[in-house]
């Protein structure tokens, strides 16, 4: 059975070998749509950490990878994870070493790490890379959906849909 995957745009599902068709005639579809260039991203961490997760382990190189994409496009990336994620990843001494040296930031024990995205996004007029949807907010922040930035990750790093 071929594998599937979801359109960013439209939720659809596809088999992996159109999905790249389709993503490239959905994006053309709202092509027309504005989007506001805005230089800083917060990044959901965790959300990178699992991408394509075949153990079901969060994995640091996917957060490494994310930052230098990034910063390779000259935009300003703020990841932030949940402090659940330092006890599940498989290297969480270098995850802590990102933390110490400021390019991670750790919610807090006890809060949600989606809320932490979405109120620096907010604070710091930024755009929101991850592939969740936030549902759980839309009401409360609307402005979700128009500052989401979908992704996908290679091995040559994450590239923004």
């Amino acid at each position: 059975m071929p594998k599937r995957a979801r359109c960013p745009h439209c939720d659809k599902l596809f088999s992996i070998d159109k999905l790249d068709d389709h993503i490239f005639r959905c994006r053309a579809r709202i092509k027309n749509v504005t989007r506001v260039s805005r230089s800083r991203v917060i990044v959901d961490g965790s959300n990178v950490a699992y991408y394509l997760s075949y153990d079901n382990l969060p994995h640091i190189h996917n957060i490494i990878l994310a930052i230098n994409s990034l910063r390779s496009v000259r935009l300003q990336p703020v990841v932030v994870t949940s402090a659940a994620l330092k006890h599940k990843i498989d290297r969480p001494m270098t995850l802590q070493d990102l933390i110490n040296a400021g390019n991670v930031i750790e919610a807090k024990p006890g809060t949600d790490d989606d809320l932490l995205i979405i109120q620096m996004a907010q604070r710091l007029n930024a755009d929101i890379v991850s592939n969740d949807r936030f549902l759980n907010w839309l009401s409360r922040y609307p402005w979700i959906t128009d500052r989401l930035r979908r992704y996908r990750m290679t091995t040559s790093g994450l590239i923004l849909l």
